[in-house]
């Protein structure tokens, strides 16, 4: 080898340093760049030729040194495990975050939660039955009452929002994954024009499976390898990117349950994970659970106090059902809140068989005669040995009020049982509404203290007995304070769940990550080492491009002097 070779050889020493430290210099200029993989260079020995020359031969020992290639430290199923956890913990994020703001509506326990008022309501009652004649204690029941319908319309179109802005942001993340799908469709057709051309795709790689990352984190999706270097995207077996072509996605709301549908076709797209699959529970499932559970309460309150409160009903005792001798049982009743009419009925003796059958079909007619055919339903059972027991009950969606009708009898006779205000009407409804967000203390109840029915038809109005009865609905074992603890004691659980499934979650992805940094993170002490290393090298290649040069110099300048 000439020492002309030789320069030539220092010159590629020179060159093959001088690129690592660029190389190094790109790792610590984007040593907190996010998603950056550490690069490192490769270098081979450029040996002998391969083949002699005909009339020559090589006799060196090298022909000096070459950038082969540029590592790129990513560990690829590493990377598809990552997607998979970030998915994963981004949709138990989203339930943890879902559980969070259900449990603040909630604010269970705390003294303006509904138990509490709840408990009022109660107490309220029993202080009427303390007092019957008290106007006071009456208005305030009516207030706790108002208060206590008004939490649960207000819990109840929270939830709502909260739903309606779950699915505004789903909207949002669809939008999000559409754009990422599109962005790396693009990369991955700028990766396989490079790759094919042997130009450089490290930086390219970088950005793209970035992205690919944090749409599996929106979305729920696993990565695939592609041909020359690309990656492949896929949503439960359906390709959302296939190399340089991505799909999109859209949100459907138009039926009871809110569903992803691909643009292409229409079809539905299974979407069980990541921040878009923890908004579609939430929106379908856990928010929509909640409502019901709140509704369930409402309407056993409803029902629990308007049977006490709204009945007509009364019973006949074995020796009482000869009214033969009583002559026309009378009382009064009102429907729709509109005037009173007489209910007109001839006293008969129903003790013996069929006495059930006559007097519900005498009945019936009487009150048809008041209020009009199908607007009323008169029942009545019993009998032949045993108490009759009556009822009347408005049909659909009509009211029905009833009093006594002066001095006469029949209304505490026939329907003794039916619960009065002090004004000494009873069949009011305390409550109305179909659900939490419609309950409401009804009208004809409602500002109008001696509407609270606390006595009976048969007691007089200030007997207080159906004021202690619904006092006493606090401690029904099926009553609205048992169904709404049970519904609260599922909301702590479910809470608890979720956010310790999001931590047990948070912790192994962190672990990955941390795995997948030290795989790919750039380490400023071990780029400061190899950077001193490689300008050891440098200084090594030009001292020894210098020593060529000064015995080049000897041997054509001071040769034969």
């Amino acid at each position: 080898m000439s020492d002309f070779s030789g320069l030539r050889l220092a010159l590629t020493a020179l060159q093959a340093q001088q690129r690592s430290v660029q190389v190094a210099a790109q790792n610590v200029a984007n040593a907190n760049t996010a998603g950056y993989s550490r690069q490192a260079v490769n270098l081979v020995n450029i040996g002998a030729p391969a083949r002699p020359a005909l009339f020559s031969k090589f006799t060196g020992d090298g022909q000096g040194v070459q950038v082969d290639s540029v590592t790129r430290f990513r560990d690829q199923f590493m990377e598809m495990r990552a997607a998979l956890q970030h998915g994963s913990m981004a949709s138990l994020d989203q339930a943890s975050s879902t559980m969070n703001a259900i449990q603040q509506l909630f604010n269970e326990p705390s003294d303006s939660g509904i138990q509490k008022q709840l408990s009022d309501l109660w107490a309220g009652f029993d202080d009427v039955a303390n007092n019957p004649a008290d106007t006071a204690s009456r208005t305030q029941l009516l207030e706790r009452a108002d208060t206590l319908a008004a939490s649960f319309n207000a819990i109840s179109q929270n939830l709502a929002q909260q739903k309606l802005d779950t699915t505004s942001e789903l909207g949002a993340t669809v939008a999000d994954i559409n754009s990422k799908a599109q962005s790396i469709a693009q990369l991955n057709q700028a990766i396989k024009v490079n790759t094919i051309a042997n130009l450089p795709v490290n930086d390219l790689q970088d950005q793209r499976d970035l992205l690919a990352n944090q749409l599996s984190e929106e979305s729920g999706a696993s990565l695939r390898a592609g041909p020359f270097n690309q990656v492949n995207v896929m949503l439960n077996g359906t390709s959302l990117v296939q190399e340089d072509t991505a799909s999109a996605l859209t949100v459907d709301t138009s039926g009871p349950a809110t569903v992803l549908r691909w643009s292409a076709n229409n079809s539905a797209a299974s979407v069980t994970s990541g921040k878009a699959g923890g908004e579609l529970d939430a929106i379908n499932g856990t928010i929509p659970s909640y409502i019901a559970k709140l509704d369930t309460v409402a309407t056993t309150l409803r029902d629990q106090v308007n049977q006490l409160h709204g009945a007509i009903a009364g019973s006949l005792a074995v020796g009482s059902q000869d009214q033969s001798a009583n002559g026309n049982l009378t009382f009064d009743v009102a429907l729709d809140n509109g005037a009173f009419a007489t209910v007109t009925l001839a006293g008969a003796d129903w003790s013996g068989p069929g006495g059930a059958a006559t007097l519900q079909t005498a009945l019936q007619a009487a009150v048809d005669a008041a209020v009009g055919a199908g607007n009323a339903t008169a029942t009545v059972s019993g009998g032949n040995g045993s108490a009759l027991s009556i009822g009347i009950a408005p049909t659909g969606a009509h009211q029905l009020q009833v009093r006594s009708t002066g001095a006469t009898t029949g209304f505490a006779t026939l329907l003794g049982a039916t619960a009065v205000g002090s004004d000494g009407v009873g069949g009011r409804q305390f409550f109305t509404g179909t659900d939490a967000a419609s309950l409401a203390v009804s009208a004809v109840v409602a500002g109008n203290p001696a509407a609270i029915a606390a006595g009976t038809a048969a007691g007089g109005p200030l007997d207080s007995s159906n004021a202690l009865d619904l006092a006493d609905l606090a401690t029904s074992p099926n009553g609205s304070d048992s169904v709404y603890r049970q519904a609260i004691v599922q909301l702590g659980v479910d809470t608890q769940t979720a956010t310790s499934r999001h931590q047990i979650q948070q912790s192994a992805t962190q672990s990955l990550d941390n795995a997948r940094s030290q795989q790919s993170g750039v380490s400023i002490d071990e780029e400061m080492t190899n950077l001193v290393e490689f300008q050891h090298g440098y200084d090594a290649a030009a001292r020894l491009m210098t020593t060529i040069d000064s015995m080049l110099d000897t041997l054509i300048n001071r040769t034969g002097v």
